[in-house]
Protein backbone atom coordinates (compact mmCIF):
# COMPACT_ATOMS: atom_id res chain seq x y z
CA UNK A 1 0.00 0.00 0.00
CA UNK A 2 1.25 3.46 -0.87
CA UNK A 3 1.72 5.91 1.98
CA UNK A 4 -0.99 8.50 2.30
CA UNK A 5 -3.38 6.84 -0.13
CA UNK A 6 -6.72 8.13 1.09
CA UNK A 7 -8.85 6.28 -1.39
CA UNK A 8 -8.11 2.82 -0.03
CA UNK A 9 -11.08 1.28 1.73
CA UNK A 10 -10.68 1.59 5.45
CA UNK A 11 -7.76 4.02 5.22
CA UNK A 12 -7.93 7.03 7.44
CA UNK A 13 -6.43 10.36 6.56
CA UNK A 14 -2.79 10.66 7.49
CA UNK A 15 -2.53 13.12 10.32
CA UNK A 16 0.59 15.15 10.86
CA UNK A 17 2.45 14.35 14.09
CA UNK A 18 1.82 16.87 16.89
CA UNK A 19 3.61 20.11 16.14
CA UNK A 20 4.21 19.23 12.48
CA UNK A 21 2.17 20.90 9.74
CA UNK A 22 0.66 18.95 6.89
CA UNK A 23 2.98 20.87 4.53
CA UNK A 24 6.07 19.77 6.51
CA UNK A 25 4.77 16.21 6.59
CA UNK A 26 4.04 16.25 2.85
CA UNK A 27 7.49 17.65 2.06
CA UNK A 28 9.17 14.86 4.09
CA UNK A 29 6.97 12.20 2.51
CA UNK A 30 7.56 13.54 -1.00
CA UNK A 31 11.31 13.88 -0.45
CA UNK A 32 11.47 10.18 0.59
CA UNK A 33 9.31 9.22 -2.37
CA UNK A 34 11.56 11.14 -4.79
CA UNK A 35 14.79 9.79 -3.24
CA UNK A 36 13.56 6.21 -3.88
CA UNK A 37 13.36 7.19 -7.55
CA UNK A 38 16.66 9.09 -7.64
CA UNK A 39 14.81 12.40 -8.05
CA UNK A 40 15.24 15.67 -6.11
CA UNK A 41 12.84 17.91 -4.25
CA UNK A 42 13.42 21.06 -6.30
CA UNK A 43 12.29 24.56 -5.37
CA UNK A 44 9.54 24.33 -8.00
CA UNK A 45 8.26 21.02 -6.61
CA UNK A 46 8.36 22.44 -3.07
CA UNK A 47 6.34 25.49 -4.20
CA UNK A 48 3.79 23.24 -5.93
CA UNK A 49 3.29 21.17 -2.74
CA UNK A 50 2.86 24.32 -0.66
CA UNK A 51 0.35 25.78 -3.14
CA UNK A 52 -1.59 22.50 -3.36
CA UNK A 53 -1.88 22.09 0.41
CA UNK A 54 -2.94 25.70 0.94
CA UNK A 55 -5.90 25.24 -1.40
CA UNK A 56 -9.27 24.23 -0.01
CA UNK A 57 -11.28 21.67 -1.93
CA UNK A 58 -10.98 20.74 -5.57
CA UNK A 59 -8.96 22.62 -8.14
CA UNK A 60 -8.18 22.24 -11.84
CA UNK A 61 -4.54 22.30 -12.92
CA UNK A 62 -4.95 25.65 -14.66
CA UNK A 63 -6.07 27.28 -11.39
CA UNK A 64 -2.99 25.92 -9.64
CA UNK A 65 -0.73 27.28 -12.39
CA UNK A 66 -2.41 30.71 -12.15
CA UNK A 67 -2.00 30.63 -8.36
CA UNK A 68 1.72 29.82 -8.66
CA UNK A 69 2.19 32.71 -11.11
CA UNK A 70 0.34 35.13 -8.78
CA UNK A 71 2.77 34.12 -6.05
CA UNK A 72 5.64 35.02 -8.38
CA UNK A 73 6.84 31.42 -8.65
CA UNK A 74 8.68 30.81 -11.86
CA UNK A 75 8.05 27.34 -13.12
CA UNK A 76 6.86 26.03 -16.39
CA UNK A 77 3.44 24.57 -17.01
CA UNK A 78 5.24 21.35 -17.92
CA UNK A 79 6.82 21.20 -14.45
CA UNK A 80 3.37 21.35 -12.85
CA UNK A 81 1.98 18.71 -15.24
CA UNK A 82 4.96 16.42 -14.50
CA UNK A 83 4.79 16.98 -10.73
CA UNK A 84 1.09 16.29 -10.16
CA UNK A 85 1.29 12.58 -11.09
CA UNK A 86 4.29 12.23 -8.75
CA UNK A 87 2.33 13.88 -5.93
CA UNK A 88 -0.59 11.57 -6.65
CA UNK A 89 1.58 8.46 -6.63
CA UNK A 90 3.19 9.64 -3.38
CA UNK A 91 -0.26 9.89 -1.76
CA UNK A 92 -0.12 13.66 -1.21
CA UNK A 93 -2.62 14.57 -3.89
CA UNK A 94 -5.51 12.72 -5.46
CA UNK A 95 -7.43 13.15 -8.64
CA UNK A 96 -10.85 14.25 -7.47
CA UNK A 97 -13.15 14.88 -10.39
CA UNK A 98 -12.95 14.23 -14.10
CA UNK A 99 -15.50 15.92 -16.35
CA UNK A 100 -14.84 15.82 -20.06
CA UNK A 101 -11.27 16.95 -20.59
CA UNK A 102 -11.01 18.69 -17.20
CA UNK A 103 -9.36 17.00 -14.24
CA UNK A 104 -9.60 18.38 -10.74
CA UNK A 105 -7.34 17.49 -7.85
CA UNK A 106 -7.46 17.81 -4.08
CA UNK A 107 -5.03 17.27 -1.25
CA UNK A 108 -5.03 13.71 0.12
CA UNK A 109 -3.04 14.39 3.27
CA UNK A 110 -5.16 15.38 6.23
CA UNK A 111 -8.47 14.55 4.51
CA UNK A 112 -10.90 11.75 5.20
CA UNK A 113 -11.91 9.57 2.27
CA UNK A 114 -15.01 10.71 0.39
CA UNK A 115 -16.69 10.33 -2.98
CA UNK A 116 -18.20 12.88 -5.34
CA UNK A 117 -21.48 13.85 -6.99
CA UNK A 118 -20.76 15.98 -10.08
CA UNK A 119 -23.34 18.09 -11.90
CA UNK A 120 -22.96 17.92 -15.68
CA UNK A 121 -24.89 21.18 -16.02
CA UNK A 122 -23.07 23.64 -13.78
CA UNK A 123 -20.03 21.64 -12.62
CA UNK A 124 -21.06 21.69 -8.94
CA UNK A 125 -19.26 19.05 -6.87
CA UNK A 126 -20.75 17.58 -3.70
CA UNK A 127 -18.55 15.45 -1.45
CA UNK A 128 -20.23 12.58 0.36
CA UNK A 129 -19.46 9.48 2.40
CA UNK A 130 -21.60 6.36 2.20
CA UNK A 131 -20.44 3.33 4.17
CA UNK A 132 -22.57 0.97 2.06
CA UNK A 133 -20.34 1.78 -0.98
CA UNK A 134 -17.26 0.92 1.03
CA UNK A 135 -18.73 -2.41 2.19
CA UNK A 136 -19.96 -3.37 -1.29
CA UNK A 137 -16.67 -2.62 -3.00
CA UNK A 138 -14.77 -4.77 -0.49
CA UNK A 139 -17.24 -7.62 -1.02
CA UNK A 140 -17.04 -7.33 -4.83
CA UNK A 141 -13.24 -7.22 -4.77
CA UNK A 142 -13.06 -10.27 -2.45
CA UNK A 143 -15.52 -12.18 -4.63
CA UNK A 144 -13.23 -11.64 -7.63
CA UNK A 145 -9.95 -12.18 -5.77
CA UNK A 146 -8.82 -8.55 -5.90
CA UNK A 147 -6.86 -6.69 -3.26
CA UNK A 148 -8.11 -3.12 -3.43
CA UNK A 149 -5.52 -0.39 -3.46
CA UNK A 150 -7.86 2.48 -4.14
CA UNK A 151 -11.03 3.58 -5.78
CA UNK A 152 -12.59 6.63 -7.30
CA UNK A 153 -16.36 6.99 -7.04
CA UNK A 154 -17.83 9.78 -9.06
CA UNK A 155 -21.55 9.92 -9.68
CA UNK A 156 -22.59 12.30 -12.45
CA UNK A 157 -25.96 13.84 -13.15
CA UNK A 158 -27.85 17.11 -12.72
CA UNK A 159 -28.10 19.01 -9.44
CA UNK A 160 -31.48 20.25 -8.18
CA UNK A 161 -30.84 23.80 -9.46
CA UNK A 162 -30.01 22.60 -12.99
CA UNK A 163 -33.06 20.32 -12.99
CA UNK A 164 -35.28 23.28 -12.07
CA UNK A 165 -33.74 25.36 -14.86
CA UNK A 166 -34.38 22.55 -17.37
CA UNK A 167 -38.06 22.30 -16.38
CA UNK A 168 -38.76 26.05 -16.13
CA UNK A 169 -40.60 27.42 -19.15
CA UNK A 170 -38.35 29.35 -21.51
CA UNK A 171 -40.97 32.07 -22.01
CA UNK A 172 -44.24 32.52 -23.88
CA UNK A 173 -44.85 30.28 -26.92
CA UNK A 174 -43.71 31.60 -30.28
CA UNK A 175 -46.16 31.87 -33.21
CA UNK A 176 -44.87 29.51 -35.92
CA UNK A 177 -46.40 31.57 -38.77
CA UNK A 178 -45.08 34.87 -37.43
CA UNK A 179 -41.97 34.19 -35.26
CA UNK A 180 -41.84 37.78 -33.99
CA UNK A 181 -45.34 37.47 -32.47
CA UNK A 182 -46.00 35.84 -29.15
CA UNK A 183 -48.87 33.35 -28.79
CA UNK A 184 -50.96 31.44 -31.29
CA UNK A 185 -51.88 34.45 -33.42
CA UNK A 186 -55.61 33.71 -33.24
Amino acid sequence: MRPGLNNHPGDQAIAAPPGESSVAQALKQFERFLAERALRLTAARRAIIEAVLERAGHFPIEELIADLRRRGIRGSKATVYRTLPLLTEAGILQEAVVTGETRSYEAAIGREHHDHLVCLGCGKVVEFEFEAFEILQREIAARHGFRLEGHHHQLVGRCADCQRREVAPAGPPVNAEHPNRVGSGR
